[in-house]
């Protein structure tokens, strides 16, 4: 069966909220938001809205979006996924559209956080993608969260630089605060999550190098990410998620300096700690960890060289 066009499948989800009265006349509905819900850009939605105005259930307002009838007085109105009755399927088809996005966005800001404190322009960033604004501010703060950018003088968006003498002291930090980390989450992992962890290790394992990033993303995550965040000491939380730009530019080095990246030996590490923690000994996960991030420092500053005197980072619109 042909794929129905995005404008079209938005158009009959917003028909078929106006005429069941889930939106109800009068409603302002912003073309920023519904392209947030579905995860799309602009276009599509300003071409669904077009044919709802055709035959008469929208007009326009304040050029920003529309309103629900011809002749109702306009209220402020927040649109959901609920009004919509997007399904669980559709919601999870637009969320991984955004991290598709947002991976390719994720890949040239570690790049080029290489190269120095650069700037990033919002505005520039949605019109390259052909994206709303409020989608492209959502992604950048995504990023923001992980400490890839920041805000700089005058609010403007700034890469944070990432060089071999800030990813050593990076390190530091996790081979103190990790271990300790994981052996307090220890006991409060889900036992059936570490086994949903282990098999993804061994099927990508499988099954590697066809490994993408997104791939090396979640396996990664595991660890550093879901099991770490079961330690309830939050201030070592708060400490370690300054850290995340390591292990992010640890997948993307791999991809960029080979042409055939190997089985990476975070594979195989993950795979015996996280043994060791359904075993119960917590105390020889803590130190098998460090020993872990002791070998990730040394790959990730010897490749992190490589890419500083062999490569150039390509130039983006909207990083400057």
């Amino acid at each position: 069966m042909e794929r129905q066009p995005a404008y079209r499948r938005i158009a009959e989800h917003l028909d078929g909220a106006i005429r069941d009265e889930r939106i109800v006349t009068g409603a302002i509905i912003k073309i920023a938001e519904v392209a947030k819900i579905f995860g799309s850009s602009r276009s599509p939605v300003k071409q669904a809205f077009e044919i709802l105005e055709a035959q008469g259930s929208v007009r326009p307002h304040d050029g920003q979006g529309f309103v629900v009838g011809n002749d109702s007085e306009p209220f402020r109105f927040t649109l959901t996924a609920d009004h919509l009755t997007l399904g669980d399927g559709e919601i999870d088809a637009n969320q991984s559209a955004l991290d598709e996005l947002y991976f390719r966005i994720e890949r040239e800001l570690i790049l080029h956080s290489m190269s120095g404190h650069l700037r990033v322009n919002e505005l520039a960033l949605a019109r390259h993608f052909g994206i709303g604004r409020t989608v492209a501010r959502d992604l950048i703060f995504r990023a923001n969260k992980l400490g890839i950018v920041a805000r700089g003088n005058g609010g403007h968006w700034q890469i944070v630089g990432l060089d071999v003498e800030r990813c050593r002291n990076l390190y530091d930090l996790r081979r103190i605060l990790e271990p300790i980390a994981l052996e307090a989450a220890a006991s409060l992992i889900p036992r059936s999550e570490l086994e949903d962890m282990r098999g993804r290790l061994g099927e990508a394992i499988a099954v590697s190098p066809a490994l993408d990033i997104v791939d090396l993303d979640r396996l990664e995550n595991d660890l550093h990410q879901r099991c770490l965040g079961y330690c309830p000491n939050p201030e070592i939380i708060e400490a370690l998620s300054r850290t995340a730009p390591t292990y992010i530019c640890g997948k993307y080095l791999q991809v960029t300096l080979s042409d055939n990246p190997t089985i990476e030996t975070f594979m195989h590490d993950h795979n015996e700690i996280i043994t060791l923690i359904l075993d119960g000994r917590s105390t020889d996960a803590g130190e098998r960890l460090r020993e872990h991030l002791a070998l990730s420092c040394g790959q990730i500053v010897e490749r992190l060289t490589e890419y500083l005197e062999t490569k150039t980072t390509p130039d983006v619109e909207y990083i400057w």
